[in-house]
């Protein structure tokens, strides 16, 4: 080896090493970056003539496994549907109460009922007269509290639908900006390990709200597609659409003659969830949204519907309070009209006690005793009303056939069945959602482990660079020194 040619392989290899020590610092100075991914420099022979003549630099190498980048976002992406389920029944199922709770639609019944049997013993006495108005309306209450947050949970579900899509819209456009500055540099360049983890951070993003597929194209370039097929970038994006309904009727239902609930689309292909079609979307926070708005919320409102009618329907009968005129309204009203039985959808929000015995509502709670058309004061220690009104309050009755129980019950029965239904309903949501957090934890640990930043070996590994770097400077001052011996001769 000619001195020149030791001297341009010392050189290279003084290049090549101050490319290692600042993908090393790089490393290290991003070790606790969310998304980063280690880097390494992939270098090569210099071969002149069939002689190594130095290093050179190949290229910046990100330790990934695009497999397991891929299973790992899947799981991300179940994780975040079970998510949303589980907050949604975690959130009804705290407000709605169980047996044993001092709060809740249980508890208010309860309330309800020891009023009225305390009252049915002393009759005469205006305070558990009003204690006994005061339950029944805290129970009337308690259904419009209960149907408020299934409805507001609806809204709720709707609107963030809304915020996804326009989130996804957005970081598809900006992905295919990233495709094109990759392809504008060549491949060849240390920069692209920068945007591909830009890139990368963004489709875990994208991947969190709807489960998507990636196809690796020439030049660092990607398409996307949904995990069904459906392409939401191929060059250019292919947005998602979707209408936010803003006001949600408690009677609307995606799907119905109305059409105030929109489903999700990319162009022609239907992405909603609950359509069932080869595109819908089985994972993904998107679809844990439309569970809520399009199943959870409105399964529960059904069944709660269901409730108030039947505790409307029990005080109905003219045969419980002789003074109430056939047809007309009975304890509790459909915000002050009689029970339609073909009219239920949204009743727990508009369940009303009678103004007749609402102090508030210029009533008399005195009527509570002596009926609801009473128009004179009764003999005060007559119980026959209150006896007959709790009688129809702990009577065991058919379940109404969207409560989803089966068999006779009484009023605080069925409120127990329903309560034992949701709180079920929150356990299996519960187990789901824990489960799939701990495979996508279990698979995130795995990929950091394999791309994650190790600050102890990338420590060791400045070292050694060290130590490269100073070979390769000492060789260079050797030739300087036997350059300068052979100007002396």
């Amino acid at each position: 080896m000619t001195l020149t040619s030791a001297l341009a392989a010392a050189n290279s290899g003084l290049a090549t090493t101050s490319k290692r020590a600042d993908i090393a610092a790089g490393n290290i100075a991003n070790a606790s970056t969310p998304g980063y991914v280690r880097r390494s420099l992939l270098v090569g022979e210099i071969i002149l003539n069939g002689q190594g003549q130095g290093a050179r630099v190949l290229g910046v190498e990100r330790a990934q496994d695009t497999g397991l980048t891929r299973e790992r976002r899947q799981a991300g992406a179940s994780s975040a549907r079970a998510d949303i389920i589980a907050s949604s029944y975690t959130e009804l199922n705290r407000e709605l109460g169980a047996p044993g709770d001092n709060t809740g639609l249980f508890a208010a019944y309860q309330t309800a009922e020891t009023a009225l049997r305390e009252l049915s013993v002393t009759p005469e006495s205006p305070a558990l007269q009003n204690a006994g108005v005061n339950a029944l309306n805290g129970l009337a209450m308690q259904f419009n509290e209960q149907s408020s947050l299934a409805q507001t949970q609806r809204v709720s579900a709707d609107n963030a639908i809304a915020r996804s899509v326009r989130s996804v819209n957005a970081a598809l456009e900006r992905i295919q900006s990233i495709n094109g500055q990759i392809a504008g540099l060549g491949g060849q360049s240390g920069e692209i390990a920068a945007l591909e983890d830009e890139r990368g951070r963004i489709l875990d993003t994208i991947s969190g709200i709807i489960p998507i597929k990636i196809i690796e194209k020439d030049f660092g370039q990607i398409d996307i597609t949904t995990a069904q097929g459906a392409f939401l970038l191929a060059g250019n994006v292919f947005e998602l659409a979707f209408s936010p309904a803003g006001v949600i009727p408690p009677a609307s239902r995606f799907g119905d003659a109305s059409n105030i609930l929109s489903g999700l689309f990319v162009g022609e292909q239907n992405l909603t969830p609950s359509t069932g079609g080869p595109f819908a979307l089985n994972a993904g926070s998107l679809s844990g949204f439309f569970a809520v708005r399009d199943t959870i919320a409105p399964e529960f409102l059904d069944k709660l519907d269901s409730l108030a009618g039947d505790l409307v329907s029990r005080f109905s009968n003219n045969a419980i309070d002789p003074t109430n005129p056939d047809g007309a309204p009975g304890l509790f009203t459909d915000n002050g009209l009689a029970l339609d039985p073909n009219n239920l959808s949204g009743l727990a929000g508009r369940l009303r006690l009678n103004a007749a015995i609402d102090p508030s509502q210029g009533g008399s709670a005195a009527r509570l005793r002596d009926g609801l058309g009473a128009t004179t004061i009764g003999p005060v220690g007559n119980a026959d009303i209150l006896n007959r009104v709790l009688d129809a309050f702990t009577n065991a009755n058919n379940a109404p056939a969207s409560s989803g129980l089966n068999g006779s019950f009484s009023s605080s029965e069925l409120a127990a069945g329903f309560s034992s239904l949701i709180g079920e309903a929150r356990l299996n949501a519960d187990a789901i959602a824990t489960t799939s957090l701990a495979r996508a934890s279990a698979l995130a640990d795995a990929e950091l482990s394999l791309g994650g930043v190790d600050t102890d070996a990338e420590m060791q590994s400045l070292l050694l660079i060290e130590q490269a770097y100073a070979a390769n400077a000492r060789v260079i001052q050797t030739i300087s020194d036997m350059l300068d011996i052979l100007m002396q001769i």
